[in-house]
């Protein structure tokens, strides 16, 4: 009797973990392996997310103007000599790992909400779209710091030309970058770099944060803008 007994346990427990992995499907786990930066996977093991459900529940902490004095601003800004239409494609299209690939920047992996699954490195072809969250690998100090971020892809309007992509809640900072695209008279584009940013630490925030910030987000639109010089 206690044999059979313990038998029935043995393939109730077999039947159980079968439904665990039958329900958690290969492309709905985030794959630590084809992430090759140290720091991205030490902030998604900070996050506490491994799965598409997880990543789904992510909260962004995009900026507010209600908020605005507690923020800090940083404005870059770019002149194109292209058309605005031509810029606007460029930037709209390009995909997050030409985007985000330089000295400076590396493109880790992306979670599409839409989508509901993970693109890593080596099939990150598609343009970038709202609900894209990306997360890169920042090289500071010639490479003897490392951090990793994450931000989502919050606004792509055609409209207005504007760009927005938020940090998300619990990372380092908080706040918003949003890109805007404008006609000058003499047919160039103008792009305006515009970060409303906050983290818990003012010396970062004033001191270090400025420095560094403008050398990813200058490394970016040169990414951007070398698909534009190269009409490809």
């Amino acid at each position: 009797m206690t044999g059979k007994i313990t038998l029935i346990i043995s393939l109730a427990g077999l039947l159980l973990m079968a439904g665990n992995a039958a329900a958690q499907a290969p492309g709905e786990l985030l794959d630590f392996n084809r992430i090759p930066q140290k720091a991205v996977r030490d902030l998604v093991e900070r996050e506490h997310v491994k799965t598409a459900s997880d990543f789904q529940h992510i909260v962004t902490a995009c900026y507010r103007k209600e908020d605005s004095l507690s923020y800090l601003t940083d404005i870059k800004t770019y002149v194109v000599k292209a058309g605005i239409r031509n810029v606007w494609e460029k930037y709209t299209n390009i995909s997050p790992r030409k985007a985000w690939t330089g000295r400076l920047v590396k493109f880790g992996f992306l979670f599409s909400r839409p989508k509901n699954k993970f693109i890593y490195a080596e099939n990150a072809n598609e343009p970038i779209r709202v609900g894209n969250i990306i997360y890169v690998n920042l090289s500071m100090l010639k490479g003897l710091k490392n951090m990793g971020v994450a931000f989502e892809i919050t606004r792509l309007d055609p409209e207005s030309k504007t760009i927005c992509f938020c940090y998300l809640r619990d990372g380092v900072s908080q706040g918003s970058q949003e890109i805007r695209f404008s006609e000058m008279p003499n047919g160039y584009t103008k792009i305006s770099h515009v970060t409303h940013y906050r983290s818990r630490s003012a010396f970062r925030d004033r001191k270090l944060y400025p420095i560094f910030h403008a050398k990813f987000v200058g490394e970016f639109h040169q990414n951007v803008l070398r698909q534009i010089v190269a009409g490809s």
